[in-house]
């Protein structure tokens, strides 16, 4: 596999959002299904806009919620009807081999686990490199990453501004 455009994505403050949230609650509709709280319609036709725009683009899971297999997440993207394709997810780079006591932290630079785990991603399908971008609501990022980053407001998710950034990222117009 050397895919061309990736999308890593993070789902809660990226496509579960806040707001959405709220509505269901104020609303009294279910705010989860069999997989876990339901995305918001806002975000996700704002990453169908980028796939629109980006047709080969393929998606890669870096959620916490990848924890529960790639079987699971590919079964969640098509019974929720979700647009694009789930190329992937990230690998899971928790070392237990040590514990951080955070009060004693002063750069909590030092802890970017999501951006090991895209680096190694890369590095593991795609050793030629390829357009990629990040949406996450943390930036939990290594340096060389934060051109890729698209930092989402957990309220709202991926916005309409997001995916025009993100678009420009992967180089497409």
């Amino acid at each position: 596999m050397n895919p061309t455009h990736i999308i890593f994505i993070d789902f809660d403050g990226v496509l579960n959002t806040e707001k959405y949230q709220a509505e269901l609650y104020a609303n009294k509709q279910p705010r989860s299904d069999k997989y876990g709280p339901l995305f918001d319609p806002e975000a996700v036709e704002n990453l169908r806009m980028i796939l629109d725009a980006v047709p080969d683009a393929q998606i890669v899971i870096s959620s916490s919620w990848k924890l529960e297999g790639f079987q699971r997440m590919k079964n969640m993207w098509k019974d929720r009807g979700l647009p694009g394709q789930v190329a992937g997810i990230t690998p899971d780079n928790i070392e237990m081999d040590w514990i951080i006591n955070l009060d004693e932290i002063s750069d909590y630079s030092i802890l970017v686990g999501r951006g090991k785990e895209v680096r190694q991603w890369l590095s593991d399908n795609s050793p030629n490199g390829c357009r990629y971008v990040i949406f996450d609501d943390l930036p939990d990022y290594l340096p060389e990453q934060e051109e890729h980053l698209v930092t989402t407001n957990p309220y709202t998710g991926i916005s309409y501004d997001d995916a025009i950034k993100a678009i420009s990222i992967l180089g497409e117009n």
